[in-house]
């Protein structure tokens, strides 16, 4: 019988340029999370954690909902999987999907083997619904989709009982927050830790869609 404890995974600061083939961006969308008690609890959270992390996580809080894939706006690329038609059929699916705003309860610490994270509690029918209307089909079979909010990225291969530990003191008092819109959003895909640019907002209720100042997209409809 194995008893040696589950392993966190170091993830490389570097540029994955196998993966994007020089596309520039990433989309995904998210549930932003603008919240003071929050930012201060991933705060406390990485600091605790301290070099087992790496030294950086530019991302903002956010829940994603579906990755979208390599995208560049305007011009073709020969990695692209999003588009302006893309987006399209996403807000035409938003629109029908008819979600209107909901709740979410930020949970105590957990962990993937890649990267800690605060939980949400319970499923929130909402975030599945949103989350299995944009993903129809997931991308292996034994995929389950987990929303959550990510702390970082690991650094060094620690026992995973041993980090959470460092971050059991955080389950209390974490923030419920009223979801009133998605985020489109894209990530410098040559950044595995670089924050996320505001591509557009679906508002939930009213079903509209609105580009971002510099969107890639400003005139997708």
């Amino acid at each position: 019988m194995d008893t040696s404890p589950e392993l966190s995974e170091p993830c490389e600061d570097r540029d994955f340029a196998e993966w994007h083939q020089g596309c520039p961006w990433c989309a995904v969308w998210v549930v932003m999370l603008e919240d003071a008690a929050l930012a201060q609890v991933l705060q406390q959270a990485r600091a605790g954690l301290g070099d087992a992390l790496l030294p950086r996580y530019a991302r903002q809080p956010h829940i994603t909902l579906a990755y979208r894939g390599l995208c560049q706006g305007g011009a073709a690329h020969i990695a692209q999987e999003y588009d302006a038609q893309a987006l399209r059929a996403d807000v035409a699916l938003l629109q029908k999907l008819k979600q209107q705003p909901f709740a979410v309860q930020i949970a105590e610490p957990h962990s993937f083997t890649t990267v800690p994270y605060l939980r949400v509690k319970g499923d929130v029918p909402a975030l599945q619904r949103l989350h299995a209307a944009l993903v129809p089909q997931e991308p292996a079979p034994d995929w389950r989709y987990l929303p959550h909010v990510t702390i970082g990225h690991y650094a060094k291969q620690r026992p995973l009982r041993e980090m959470l530990k460092h971050l059991e003191a955080l389950g209390q008092g974490l923030p419920e927050i009223t979801v009133t819109q998605l985020a489109l959003a894209r990530y410098a895909s040559a950044d595995i830790a670089g924050p996320l640019t505001l591509e557009g907002v679906f508002e939930l209720g009213t079903g509209r869609y609105v580009a971002a100042p510099d969107a890639l997209w400003r005139d997708f409809a």
